[in-house]
């Protein structure tokens, strides 16, 4: 099967990504005539992919400049501060990703 023959009942985390699912989601609540066009012309699975590709890099990105910026607790003793730094830099992170990425009207992939 290609990936345009998957319907949207098709979509979901382990097929598009979390940050494609998530910009199916956006696209269905903000864009609801644009989402059934894209659906229609078969270009929401592609474009989910290609979202979650470069989400993904981008998060990557930015996960290492804050541990340039802010480095990684290492004293092992202090768990809890570990990770404190981890969903600190992980809330940091996927903010960035969904509002600069994500969140975004996209027509092509």
């Amino acid at each position: 099967m290609t990936h345009e023959q998957l319907s949207i009942m098709e979509l979901d985390y382990t097929t598009v990504g979390y940050y494609g699912m998530k910009w199916v989601e956006f696209m269905e609540n903000h864009y609801p005539k644009l989402y059934r066009q894209l659906e229609k012309k078969q270009k929401l699975y592609a474009i989910a992919l290609s979202v979650n590709k470069s989400a993904r890099e981008y998060k990557d990105l930015l996960d290492r400049q804050y541990e340039q910026l802010h480095p990684r607790p290492y004293e092992w003793e202090d768990v809890s501060e570990h990770r404190s730094w981890k969903f600190t830099r992980d809330f940091y992170t996927d903010h960035e990703v969904m509002v600069d990425k994500v969140l975004v009207k996209r027509i092509e992939p």
